[in-house]
């Protein structure tokens, strides 16, 4: 498995774990969007884009993610077990990126 595959376990474990609801996201005909989707009660809900150490956001990422931001769609990045932790406990509280 790959590092930021082990992420995404991390992820999908940690929300379930606390109640919420974990999807991997297959965008169709889109390029640069967020790899999770999670959510517990509405509007608790946000995308999140793993990317392992060492791994960056390349620039069609950023473009796409400022979009979805621009619009108002809660948007996070982990780079780590520790950023999940808090992007979760972020999300569950209902404050955005």
């Amino acid at each position: 498995m790959t590092p930021a595959g082990r992420l995404q376990d991390h992820l999908k474990h940690i929300v379930q774990k606390s109640g919420g609801q974990y999807r991997k996201v297959c965008w169709e005909g889109r390029r640069g969007c967020p790899d999770c989707y999670v959510w517990w009660t509405w509007p608790c809900a946000a995308f999140i884009e793993i990317k392992a150490f060492g791994d960056r956001v390349d620039k069609l990422q950023e473009r796409e993610i400022e979009r979805m931001r621009n619009y108002g769609v809660p948007v996070f990045i982990a780079h780590s077990k520790e950023d999940i932790d808090i992007i979760v406990e972020k999300v569950r509280k209902g404050i955005a990126s």
